[in-house]
């Protein structure tokens, strides 16, 4: 119990407030993560493609034998 004067506080209450003051926050930064690594792996995917097409357009241009 946290006692303030006359207004004293409940462990109980103390944990159940800060709980939901920063579940909010963790949401909003688990979601900020999870679309930074969505895009890290959109990119990695376009580059991969980007790569397979640069050797597609290298072996065209070859001439044929």
């Amino acid at each position: 119990m946290i006692e303030f004067g006359a207004v004293s506080i409940e462990w109980g209450t103390v944990l159940i407030q800060l709980v939901i003051l920063f579940l909010p926050i963790a949401l909003v930064i688990a979601c900020c993560l999870f679309i930074v690594k969505r895009k890290a792996i959109k990119q990695k995917a376009i580059d991969e493609l980007e790569k397979r097409v640069a050797a597609l357009e290298q072996e065209r241009k070859r001439p044929k034998s």
